[in-house]
């Protein structure tokens, strides 16, 4: 079983398209060196193996509990392997990125906190700290619109906005919701526009001020966004049936650069309108008592 008084679990829930690989990586390539001052890390790496979602492992869905001979507390016991703190990094556990079905994406990630009240009652502890990066909605929506056409799902921008809308993108709501449940004991956020130079003050929080010290950063940008042109050519190029691999072809043909523009669905009035929304949704985040908003210093 795990001892409540010299244990701690921090989960990095995201958001998606905020650095979460670049910042996986970096947390992967020191494991090695947390492992030494006691910490012990699990990212997609180990996630998203099969049978090894959160779900299955800790039982939270009735049919893992039937099938699954060790209990959540017992499971977290083995992860932790005598650390003194876990830290899990999945930003999928919070919710999905973009909606396959048809409809429209009113809130974002609108059963975060459910699912980790659900994660924390089932292991036993008495709390749990969340990581949480958030971004410009604007530009948000516009990698995720990306991602989609990665993915191999090809639809006009005008109806991709129409199943994510701008007004989804509000987190604050997020934040207000995880803030409200009881075992959620502190919540950092940050800004992705902030993430290379609050890199040290995130790796804090998420492993403590020693462990800290072993981490850098990893390599360079890990997704690529796409251009205009390479939006573009996917389009022209997809039959109707098929765009596995479309928009992956096309960003190495028509890389983001001088030559070519990133795709934006937003004209600048828009951005304009849409910083200051962000701006105020930061300050009511900040404002919140769990929560501690990270900013540059400079």
């Amino acid at each position: 079983m795990t001892s409540a008084e010299d244990f701690t679990l921090t989960f990095h829930i995201g958001a998606h398209k905020t650095a979460t690989t670049h910042l996986q990586r970096s947390l992967e390539h020191a494991a090695d060196d947390l492992v030494d001052a006691g910490v012990r890390y699990y990212g997609p790496d180990y996630f998203r193996l099969p049978g090894r979602t959160i779900n299955r492992l800790f039982s939270l869905k009735p049919r893992f509990a039937k099938e699954n001979r060790r209990s959540a507390a017992d499971q977290l016991a083995l992860m932790r392997k005598g650390a003194n703190r876990l830290l899990f990094s999945e930003e999928n556990y919070a919710g999905a990125l973009n909606v396959s079905r048809p409809g429209q994406v009113i809130d974002r990630y609108p059963d975060a906190g459910a699912r980790i009240e659900k994660l924390v009652a089932a292991t036993g502890l008495p709390g749990i700290d969340l990581c949480l990066a958030i971004r410009h909605p604007a530009t948000f929506l516009n990698s995720a619109y990306g991602q989609h056409l990665l993915g191999g799902r090809v639809v006009s921008s005008a109806d991709y906005l129409a199943a994510h809308p701008l007004e989804g993108v509000d987190w604050s709501d997020l934040v207000v919701q995880l803030s409200a449940v009881r075992t959620v004991r502190r919540i950092t956020v940050w800004r992705y526009e902030d993430y290379r130079p609050l890199f040290r003050d995130i790796c804090t929080a998420l492993v403590g001020a020693a462990a800290a010290d072993f981490i850098t950063p990893f390599g360079r940008r890990s997704h690529a966004g796409l251009s205009f042109d390479a939006v573009t050519a996917v389009h022209a190029a997809y039959d109707g049936r098929n765009g596995d691999g479309l928009a992956g072809r096309y960003r190495a043909k028509y890389p983001i650069g001088d030559a070519h523009p990133a795709f934006d669905h937003f004209d600048a009035a828009t951005h304009d309108r849409v910083t200051l929304a962000y701006a105020d949704q930061c300050a009511q985040i900040a404002s919140l008592p769990k929560v501690r908003f990270l900013r540059p210093t400079v």
